[in-house]
């Protein structure tokens, strides 16, 4: 199995981020903003390239240079959903949302007292109207898809002990190439959890609050191969100019 873990392009949120969820302006949602489309494209071209891919697992002898996906996952947020969207058309690979490949904490406000309420999401419906070509979960109904509480550190960490074990038993013992359109707290996490990499209590205490650190729309990857988990590399932006790089 190839796993390439996608962080979806710039959202109006990464433009108004300074170090705090708390930023005056945050959406809940936010779209992505026109570099982040230019950057989504682009991400969308690279991958669609047949001689792009040269980097192949050094103990498994291929002949193909591209990326050659035969899966494509995103998260239910519809910046996720919208870089996405560039991959799979100029790809020609069905687009597929999962219900829990979402950021950390889900949809939320912050309330008056600075807390997170957790918001309903939206529904079905409202899925099927914008992004027609999106494969949704079977159990997703109109009540929203998050339509909980904010989600709690202790949540997030089990779910991505969940998430990991999910992706294994779908495609480990594959020759998929996989690629899931996430985001930054989620592929650090994932990565983690991966490789049994623990939490650096320093990193987790900043403003960042990560091990590991991804531009919008960077590519990592990590093969699995006999059981093994193989990094190959993290965090590429080769398909990105200077101009488009952000966080």
């Amino acid at each position: 199995m190839k796993l390439y873990l996608l962080r979806h392009a710039q959202s109006a949120n990464n433009v108004i981020w300074n170090g705090s969820d708390h930023a005056e302006g945050r959406s809940p949602d936010p779209e992505i903003t026109n570099i982040g489309h230019n950057q989504a494209e682009l991400l969308a071209r690279h991958m669609a390239h047949p001689e792009s891919e040269p980097r192949q697992h050094p103990f498994i002898p291929v002949t193909e240079t591209g990326y050659g996906l035969t899966h494509l996952y995103c998260s239910l947020m519809t910046r996720s959903i919208l870089t996405a969207e560039y991959v799979a058309k100029t790809c020609d690979v069905s687009l597929h949302a999962l219900s829990d490949i979402f950021e950390k904490n889900g949809i939320y406000e912050i309330d008056n007292d600075g807390a997170m309420q957790g918001l309903p999401g939206e529904s079905r419906d409202y899925f099927d109207e914008r992004f027609p070509d999106l494969n949704l979960p079977e159990d997703m109904d109109e009540s929203g898809w998050w339509n909980r509480p904010a989600e709690t550190d202790e949540g997030f960490l089990l779910r991505m002990q969940s998430v990991v074990e999910n992706i294994k038993h779908k495609h480990a013992e594959s020759d998929d190439c996989v690629a899931m359109v996430a985001h930054g707290d989620f592929i650090d996490q994932f990565i983690n959890e991966l490789m049994g990499v623990t939490r650096h209590a320093n990193n987790y205490q900043s403003d960042w609050v990560a091990n590991w650190t991804f531009h919008n729309t960077s590519i990592s990857r990590i093969d699995i191969v006999n059981g093994s988990h193989n990094v190959l590399y993290l965090n590429r932006i080769d398909h990105l100019p200077a101009e488009l790089v952000t966080w």
